[in-house]
């Protein structure tokens, strides 16, 4: 329920909220850049007016304002107006004139413009900020594991997800504060709730005795000025009468002849309440304070923005899940897993073919596992792999959701992975759900099945047992990814091992505009960005899977380029190897942000075999600030396959490129790259020592034998290969 009333509360106010919060960091700007630039003074209110009144020639009040700043209204018989005065000196600052474009945004943030209706909808919209923090508190508690954890340090993270957790956690008390004083104040304006404001009664006596001199008056030397609200004058200094005093906490009359006071009226329980409200929700009076709410807005811009964009990628991943009923009803659990989408595909097939077949399906993310499913007997899990064996965004919470609240023994479970094999932890994530529902004693009903790249045979297997064991025949087709396409022109091309009978080539294509584009919308074409590291992917032919080959360039060079070996009967680098240059074929572009190295100045050591070396010359290349880079490389032959040979040599000489080993399977001592290694064990033990990320590309049998090699390292240090994974130090690019 609480997610339920953060969503609608977020979706029915976003906008409203974004406005507000805009508006309210502009505000809260102007009265932090007031209070700075007020001056200062520790005098009583009784030197200060002392010294305005013999400064401004028919005085007739002295305000001051929540910033600090004084401002003296005055009636001469030339003259009137309100002046800006020095309270330290008594000097003239020159003439008040309120900001319009503060004034007009401060009518925007109170009432939109829009008189009592808006004031109506401003208060709707701290309303709906309150239920947003309550809310949100709640989902962040259960999150974090309880209100216990509450305070902890959050586990590492990246996205959007995880920022809007980390600032929500730290904004949430001034959130309230915020959310608590508006609603105050919005109840005030539309008199809902008494104000307060009856203010003392007039004095019935005349006080007709000479005026004494202010700094003489005792009820002023003894009035703080930052107590000060406002100093209303006699009319007739020489009738001596009396002073009107409004201050922080009452307000009352002053005998101008005596300094005593004539009367004075506390500020009630209301008064006193609209006046800390007020403070609160402006800053006024501390600058801290107006700081923290400057702060405070431009974060409410952050989570307005980033959970309204958060809700559109969820509805764009899991499309419409039409009939999809409350967890609560269902008989059949469906929770998916996904980093890109792909995954709700067959989610939606399951919840429409169960429907069919007149079985309740609820369908959610595995972020959202319940602890209870009153009526379901049936969970399938349907668990994507992000990157290396990770958790993908929506599943990011799964593991530890299950370890707070295991699943109850009458649901029967089946956990279904999906992952791409050329990654070592192919359905990692998957395997480590299967394994946690092990542990804990809840045996799976159907044997895991892992569907490597949607291949249609698998998902046909798929399709056969959920059908026999949710009663119901079912067919599952293959996801199709939706990515735009563009033509790659082939700019030039180097062979390498010509005569061989798997040459390598280096190929650098230009992106061209997409077809459709004419003229000048050619110009409004985003540009394509990709690093070394990236992925190409290569569409062969109408029909046919892409092949992904690394990048070894940026968008910063202009072209993108690939390193690609001709394999004996291999459809798409037979294709490759055969263009010339002003050839095109298709293709696209996949970011791979796992792949590269981490920020900072830790040694990087690379590691390739083959034409993976196509990122690894790309990180060099990037290396204008010589941090310590060492690349380990293996080729067949030096003399005919020894890839950006003289760029290497060039970049070792120029400090890009701290340490280059070679290895050569057919040269005159032949060995191969995961030799190298184990001859500089012990520069590896120092290196990895000193903080080294070591990043993999190659073939999967290079990579173990690569394994094979480090982890013992590893293990003479205390520390183990996944250790390393886990703190981003360990990362593969294997095909």
């Amino acid at each position: 329920m609480s997610q339920r009333i953060h969503l609608l509360a977020s979706l029915a106010l976003g906008l409203l909220l974004l406005l507000s919060a805009a508006t309210g960091l502009i505000l809260a700007g102007n009265q932090l850049s007031e209070q700075l630039q007020a001056p200062t003074t520790t005098d009583s209110v009784a030197q200060m007016a002392e010294r305005v009144a013999a400064a401004v020639p028919g005085i007739e009040r002295i305000e001051r304002a929540p910033s600090g700043v004084l401002r003296v209204a005055f009636s001469t018989a030339e003259d009137s107006g309100v002046l800006r005065v020095d309270p330290a000196s008594g000097a003239v600052l020159g003439s008040y004139e309120p900001s319009a474009l503060m004034e007009g945004l401060r009518d925007l943030h109170r009432d939109l413009l829009l008189g009592s209706a808006g004031r109506w909808l401003s208060g709707l919209s701290a309303l709906g900020l309150l239920l947003l923090s309550l809310s949100g508190a709640w989902l962040l508690a259960r999150r974090l594991g309880g209100w216990r954890r509450f305070l902890l340090p959050i586990a590492p993270g990246r996205g959007l997800a995880h920022w809007h957790t980390v600032v929500a956690r730290w904004t949430l008390p001034v959130v309230v504060v915020l959310a608590l004083s508006g609603l105050y104040l919005s109840a005030v304006s539309l008199e809902l709730i008494a104000s307060g404001e009856e203010g003392a009664n007039y004095p019935d006596a005349v006080y007709a005795q000479p005026a004494a001199p202010l700094g003489n008056l005792s009820a002023l030397r003894n009035l703080a000025l930052e107590d000060l609200r406002e100093l209303e004058f006699p009319a007739d200094r020489d009738e001596g009468n009396y002073f009107t005093l409004r201050t922080a906490t009452g307000e009352g009359f002053v005998n101008a002849a005596s300094g005593q006071w004539i009367s004075f009226q506390r500020y009630g329980l209301a008064q006193r309440l609209s006046e800390t409200a007020y403070v609160l929700h402006t800053g006024a009076g501390s600058p801290f304070w107006s700081l923290l709410l400057a702060g405070c807005s431009s974060a409410l811009l952050f989570l307005t923005g980033s959970g309204l964009l958060a809700w559109w990628q969820r509805r764009r991943l899991t499309g419409e899940l039409r009939g999809n009923v409350p967890a609560e009803q269902a008989q059949v659990v469906v929770l998916v897993g996904s980093q890109s989408g792909s995954t709700w595909h067959y989610a939606r097939q399951l919840l429409a073919q169960l429907q069919a077949a007149g079985q309740r399906v609820h369908v959610a993310s595995m972020n959202q596992l319940q602890p209870h499913y009153p009526q379901a007997r049936k969970l399938v899990l349907l668990a994507a792999t992000h990157g290396d064996g990770q958790a993908p965004d929506s599943a990011r919470d799964f593991l530890q959701r299950l370890e707070q609240s295991p699943l109850p023994e009458h649901l029967h479970t089946t956990v279904v992975g999906f992952g791409d094999s050329r990654f070592q932890h192919f359905c990692g994530f998957a395997r480590q759900v299967a394994q946690q529902l092990e542990r804990q004693g809840h045996a799976l009903a159907l044997p895991l099945q892992c569907i490597d790249r949607s291949e249609p045979a698998a998902l046909q297997q798929l399709a056969q047992g959920l059908g026999q064991w949710l009663g119901c025949a079912l067919q599952l087709l293959p996801a199709q990814p939706h990515v735009a396409l563009q033509r790659l022109e082939l700019l030039s091309r180097e062979l390498y091992g010509e005569e061989s009978e798997s040459p390598a080539a280096i190929l650098r294509f230009a992106l061209q505009p997409e077809p459709r584009a004419r003229g000048p919308a050619r110009l409004w074409q985003r540009r394509a960005r990709f690093s070394p590291g990236d992925l190409l992917a290569i569409r062969p032919g109408e029909g046919l899977a892409p092949r992904f080959y690394s990048i070894a360039s940026s968008d910063e060079d202009g072209a993108v380029e690939i390193c690609v070996r001709r394999q004996p009967g291999g459809y798409c680098s037979g294709l490759l190897h055969r263009l010339q240059p002003g050839d095109c074929v298709e293709g696209f572009i996949q970011p791979h942000p796992d792949f590269r190295p981490a920020a900072g100045r830790h040694p990087v050591i690379l590691i390739g075999a083959g034409t993976g070396v196509a990122p690894l010359i790309g990180f060099v290349r990037k290396n204008v600030n010589q941090r310590p880079l060492h690349l380990y490389w293996g080729g067949r032959d030096p003399q005919a396959d020894f890839l950006y040979g003289r760029e290497l040599e060039s970049y070792l000489a120029e400090g890009r490129l701290t340490g280059l080993r070679l290895a050569f399977s057919q040269g005159l001592e032949p060995c191969y790259v995961q030799d190298r290694l184990r001859e500089d064990a012990q520069q590896l033990s120092l290196l990895l020592q000193q903080g080294a990320q070591v990043l993999v590309c190659g073939s999967r049998e290079m990579a173990a034998g690569v394994r094979a090699v480090i982890e013992p390292v590893l293990q003479t240090l205390g520390e183990s290969l996944e250790q390393l994974r886990l703190q981003g130090r360990y990362r593969e690019d294997v095909y």
